[in-house]
């Protein structure tokens, strides 16, 4: 009997009309596939969720009530969801680090006022302002500044806590300890045309002393065996970039499949930047820098690595220049980097971006490899979209020859087989154009170019040493993206 069944037995003696189902072919298009990503942060102690626990973060807000408001995780979650609300989101908390010490600052008042106005701080981009009567004097004042800022300790976007005041200094201190600290941006009057009341000065001691993170190494075993496809994390120290960097190589080898791509920040000088990005050359890692920004990198790396995981799942090739980051509040227009100073980043694995009216958008998000293992030149891992694009092939080939031939116990024959209908035989010139039907579907997605050439040079074969196994050679063009155009004008007059 050529037909072969998986479930009516052929010695079946009973009347009888039987029918089985059998979804190996009903797979006809592309598979939808829903993308994950996860957050690693740092928790505080008034969080309800303990460290090393993987926690669903299915809508905004949970993360102040797990992780505690205000801190490195809580507030990265809330970025994520406010940028990208729909992807699947999970994080991991991470006590501060026993070593750890405190960032701490200041602000100062001096003068009295001579005029009614309003103070107006920025602390990581959240708007703490103090009404300021004329006759007030710096006692006054502090101790006003001392109650608003404590006040906003509460909000879930305010990683300070104001701890202490005398006649005239407000001490300010970081939630979490930890270098992230150091990071945290304090300033007056960011705005145009902001300016304190006339006979006050105020003095700030920007947050510093912070040091000591903790480590990512007690991740991995966590989430061992689950796959995300963006992992968002705040930290940019050697030993920590070198430990998820190592964990994402490992993780997307074809017997792990479980590959996804890293996304961090850094807030540091054009100088500093290059530096680090130098250290660097990961093909799974997203490194945006920003310097004097109001906002905290790990809230860039957030919104950053949130946006990629909404477009990129929905199209892994096209480029995310032009996408606005939200709650992302650019440096002074004086301390946006240059046109040049950016083309400088991107040839140092830093990810760029452009500031208008006060917005944040993507210019180019590169990863951080930039040569061979042997320190040669190698654009091959420039643009992320290459290891988005190859990472949903290889996620569309999988699931295309699993539902065909693996999933429904195929057998498999030499291609001068006479299979029969409903036999289920497959020969490697089965897979063969299995595998072009496949690759013409991500053609017409705009994912690979130039099919013809794919069809030319497929390679299948049948093993010649393991007999159950047929080995393929694929060669995709991935499709580009348009990115630069250049027009050269020859006038005439």
């Amino acid at each position: 009997m050529a037909i072969s069944f998986s479930h009516i037995p052929t010695t079946i003696r009973t009347p009888g009309v039987y029918g089985e189902f059998d979804a190996s072919r009903a797979l006809q298009g592309l598979a939808q596939i829903n993308h994950t990503a996860l957050i690693i942060g740092q928790r505080t102690t008034t969080g309800t969720v303990a460290s090393g626990v993987l926690t669903a973060i299915t809508n905004d807000g949970l993360a102040d009530g797990y992780f505690g408001v205000g801190s490195v995780l809580a507030r990265m979650c809330n970025v994520f969801k406010d940028n990208n609300p729909n992807t699947e989101l999970w994080a991991v908390a991470l006590d501060d680090a026993g070593a750890a010490t405190v960032a701490s600052g200041y602000v100062r008042v001096t003068g009295s006022a001579v005029a009614t106005g309003t103070l107006r701080f920025l602390v990581n981009g959240v708007a703490v302002n103090v009404a300021v009567t004329s006759g007030d004097n710096y006692v006054s004042i502090c101790s006003a500044v001392m109650t608003a800022f404590s006040a906003e300790a509460s909000g879930r976007w305010s990683p300070v806590i104001a701890v202490s005041a005398d006649s005239n200094t407000v001490a300010l201190q970081a939630k979490n300890k930890g270098s992230l600290g150091n990071n945290i941006n304090l300033r007056i009057n960011y705005f145009t045309g902001q300016v304190s009341p006339s006979g006050i000065t105020i003095s700030l001691g920007a947050l510093s002393g912070g040091a000591t993170e903790p480590d990512l190494d007690d991740v991995w075993s966590i989430i061992d065996g689950q796959r995300f496809n963006y992992v968002v994390q705040p930290y940019t120290d050697a030993t920590n970039l070198t430990s998820i960097e190592t964990e994402l190589e490992d993780r997307i080898l074809p017997l792990e499949d479980l590959g996804g791509i890293g996304f961090t920040a850094s807030r540091n000088s054009v100088a500093n930047l290059s530096t680090l990005g130098n250290s660097r050359n990961s093909y799974l890692n997203v490194m945006p820098g920003a310097y004097d920004s109001p906002t905290c990198p790990e809230e860039w790396a957030a919104a950053w690595g949130a946006v990629a995981a909404k477009y990129l799942n929905n199209d892994p090739a096209r480029p995310l220049h032009t996408i606005k980051l939200k709650g992302i509040m650019p440096p002074p227009k004086e301390n946006c980097f240059t046109r040049a100073e950016r083309d400088v980043l991107l040839y140092d694995g830093i990810a760029t971006w452009v500031a208008d009216d006060n917005y944040v958008y993507i210019e180019r998000s590169i990863t951080t490899y930039q040569h061979t293992v042997l320190g040669v030149i190698d654009p091959t891992w420039l643009d992320v979209q290459t290891i988005a694009t190859l990472l949903e092939i290889r996620d569309q080939y999988r699931i295309r020859m699993m539902t065909r031939y693996i999933d429904p116990r195929w057998k498999l024959a030499d291609n001068s087989f006479p299979v029969q209908p409903g036999s289920f035989v497959a020969r490697p010139k089965d897979v063969h154009q299995e595998a072009i039907a496949l690759f013409s579907l991500l053609r017409d997605r705009g994912l690979v170019d130039n099919l013809e050439e794919f069809k030319n040079n497929l390679v299948t074969e049948r093993d010649i040493a393991d007999v159950n196994r047929v080995n393929q050679l694929l060669s995709p063009d991935l499709v580009n993206q348009f990115r630069i155009l250049a027009g050269l004008i020859q006038f005439i007059l």
